[in-house]
C-alpha cells in the first residue's frame, strides 16, 4: 500500500520538521491501525472463509500464552537475558506450529 501510506509518510516528515511530533505520531498510528484492521476487516466480510478446529485452537492458545508472556514482563519491568530466550522459544514454538 505505498501508494496509500506515501502522502501519510511526507506529511509526518513535515510536520516533524516543524517540530510536531505528536501530530507525526498520531498520523502513522492512525495509518497502521487502518491498514490493519479496515482492510483486512472488510476482507473477511466479503469473502467467506472457514477454519479448521485446529488452526482455532492453535490461535487461542498462542494468544493466551502471549497475554501471560506479556504480563510476565510487563510484572518484571526489564528486559533480561532469561525472559528474551523465553521468547525467541515461544516464538520459535509457534513457527514449528505454523510450519507443521
Amino acid at each position: 500500500p505505498i501508494a496509500t501510506e506515501l502522502p501519510e509518510k511526507v506529511n509526518s516528515i513535515l510536520w516533524i520538521r516543524k517540530g510536531k511530533d505528536t501530530l507525526a505520531f498520531g498520523n502513522i498510528t492512525g495509518a497502521m491501525v487502518f491498514q490493519g484492521t479496515v482492510i483486512p476487516g472488510a476482507g473477511m466480510l466479503l469473502i467467506p472463509w472457514n477454519m479448521m478446529d485446529s488452526y482455532a485452537g492453535m490461535a487461542v492458545i498462542m494468544a493466551l500464552t502471549g497475554n501471560a508472556w506479556l504480563w510476565l514482563l510487563h510484572r518484571t519491568g526489564r528486559l533480561t537475558t532469561g525472559l528474551l530466550s523465553g521468547s525467541m522459544l515461544l516464538y520459535a514454538c509457534f513457527m514449528i506450529g505454523v510450519i507443521v
